[in-house]
């Protein structure tokens, strides 16, 4: 019997010009969280980090805060190591009385002199809450990843969605659509869609007659497609972003 599954976005998608006037990550994803966990008129999560050397590693120490819960709730700080090609899960659960929880990771760094990772926060529905872009050098001192402008492209992003649909063989879809705006010849694009350890990624042209383009993560009958979580990126030719999104893939009911 072949896989089905089901994908919910972990985010609403995030555009090019959340970045016009911040260069902290953090700041930006924080425009699109769509959790109902949440208090209504909740701020942003709050997160802190700090490191130390520890032998021949360094551990590190993430910390988040909710203020404004009504009652305990479950959260979920995750970890991807993106060079290293992996990832950590700790489960937390915060109460009115206990809004702050940490997470101690310890990294080898058998002969490197920094490492990165992105950490988030997820509530109990796997939507995200925050996330942050961490730099940390051998000796524990940690850094935020400053995105400035010379990752963002220059290009003018008009439609950037992710909807659910059917294609032209009948299999259900999640469709990710990137459109362009004010062009005056073909330029082009790079969709992808990345698990950790595996990266689908193709090159499109939008053009004046047909500026937008999409990329489709099939939910039927798919052999490259496990349960997890997926980012779908869109960026120009010298990769600069141009938008991106996260959702959680499920097996089908």
């Amino acid at each position: 019997m072949a896989a089905r599954f089901v994908a919910v976005p972990s985010l609403a998608v995030v555009r090019k010009e959340d970045f016009a006037s911040t260069s902290l990550i953090p700041e930006a994803y924080a425009r699109h969280i769509t959790s109902r966990c949440l208090p209504s008129g909740q701020a942003p999560v709050h997160c802190s980090v700090s490191g130390e050397a520890v032998g021949s590693g360094v551990r590190l120490r993430f910390s988040s805060k909710v203020d404004g819960l009504g009652g305990p709730a479950m959260l979920t700080h995750k970890f991807f190591f993106v060079d290293g090609e992996e990832t950590r899960e700790r489960f937390h659960v915060v109460t009115p009385e206990s809004p702050e929880v940490t997470t101690d990771l310890l990294v080898l760094f058998d002969g490197r002199e920094r490492d990165y990772c992105h950490a988030s926060v997820y509530d109990a529905e796997n939507r995200l809450l925050a996330v942050h872009a961490i730099v940390f050098d051998k000796d524990g001192r940690t850094t935020p990843y400053p995105f400035t402008q010379r990752y963002v492209s220059p290009l003018h992003l008009g439609r950037a969605d992710l909807t659910e649909t059917v294609d032209d063989t009948g299999r259900r879809v999640l469709r990710f659509t990137v459109g362009l705006t004010g062009l005056t010849e073909p330029v082009t694009v790079a969709l992808a869609r990345q698990g950790m350890g595996w990266i689908e990624r193709v090159e499109l042209t939008c053009s004046p007659r047909h500026p937008e383009v999409h990329l489709d993560l099939p939910l039927d009958d798919n052999p490259l497609l496990a349960c997890g979580d997926w980012v779908l990126i869109a960026v120009d030719e010298q990769d600069r972003f141009l938008a991106q999104t996260l959702v959680t893939v499920q097996s089908a009911p």
